[in-house]
């Protein structure tokens, strides 16, 4: 409220100074004052406090680019399902419907929310060609989100411009073919060879150091039960086979590590990516 009244102030000052406008008939807290002071917060970045500013507005006028920026705020504070509730509100008669129902996609793509994703995306066919368009790039793009079967190639790549198709091929085909490491194999690898498993993983140091304790406990109670020493040699055998079982249990797990960090890093890499391209959607450009 401070900085409301110290924004207003300045404001009022300046229209006095050029209008010569009396002081005492200017309202600080009428509705164009509150919409200035809201669109102010809203280029600052300062959403949550825009949004308050702008209801309170509505509250006593009406106002599309008002509604449709409160949406917009939302979505840039990350408060995804907020502002898809917004969007979905945004009446058909509005300038903004058609970029509504466009943010309103995003919005529920950036959520996370693919069912109602493409429960959206099948209302807007046929009625709204341009959203249509625009949004066809994110359908394509959900099927790498989640374990739905992959669209033909030519039918995914074929929503892309050119200067994009490189890198959505690469994704393309690492949904397809993801480069995953099998646990089976890994824990088969380690049985057989100490160690092997997490070479199969990547896990060079381990493998190495897998197959030092395997080997050398092994031969130690080999060498221990030789010369007689019995106690030694069993201590030796339980370290020797209890390394080699974790050694087969270390691999299959080090194998879902793996497949956990390359899916983590697919789908990091596909969200930088569309942050880069801003969904495929335009940029609202309400702030110089």
């Amino acid at each position: 409220m401070k900085n409301l009244i110290i924004y207003l102030f300045l404001l009022t000052s300046f229209s006095f100074s050029q209008n010569k406008i009396p002081v005492r008939n200017i309202n600080l807290f009428s509705p164009l004052n509150i919409k200035i002071f809201g669109d102010y917060l809203f280029c600052q970045k300062d959403y949550l406090r825009a949004i308050g500013e702008y209801q309170h507005y509505l509250t006593m006028a009406s106002n599309d680019t008002v509604e449709f920026k409160i949406a917009l705020a939302y979505s840039e504070m990350s408060d995804f399902s907020k502002a898809a509730e917004k969007f979905a509100a945004i009446r058909s008669n509005s300038p903004f419907y058609s970029d509504a129902e466009m943010e309103l996609m995003k919005s529920l793509f950036q959520a996370g929310d693919f069912f109602e994703f493409r429960k959206n995306f099948q209302n807007v066919i046929g009625k709204n060609s341009t959203a249509f368009s625009k949004t066809i790039s994110l359908y394509n793009f959900s099927f790498l989100l989640t374990n739905n079967p992959l669209p033909a190639e030519q039918e995914f790549l074929g929503a892309f411009p050119k200067e994009d198709l490189a890198k959505v091929k690469n994704f393309y085909e690492w949904k397809e073919n993801p480069p995953e490491k099998s646990p089976v194999t890994a824990a088969i690898l380690s049985a057989i060879i100490p160690g092997a498993g997490k070479f199969y993983t990547h896990k060079y140091a381990d493998g190495i150091w897998a197959f030092i304790a395997s080997v050398g406990f092994a031969y130690l109670s080999y060498d221990n039960f030789h010369a007689k020493h019995y106690f030694r040699g069993w201590l030796f055998g339980g370290l020797a086979a209890g390394f080699y079982a974790g050694n087969v249990y270390g691999a299959a797990a080090s194998a879902q590590i793996y497949n956990a960090k390359i899916h983590f890093d697919f789908v990091s890499d596909l969200k930088s990516f569309l942050d880069a391209r801003n969904y495929f959607l335009p940029k609202f450009k309400f702030c110089k």
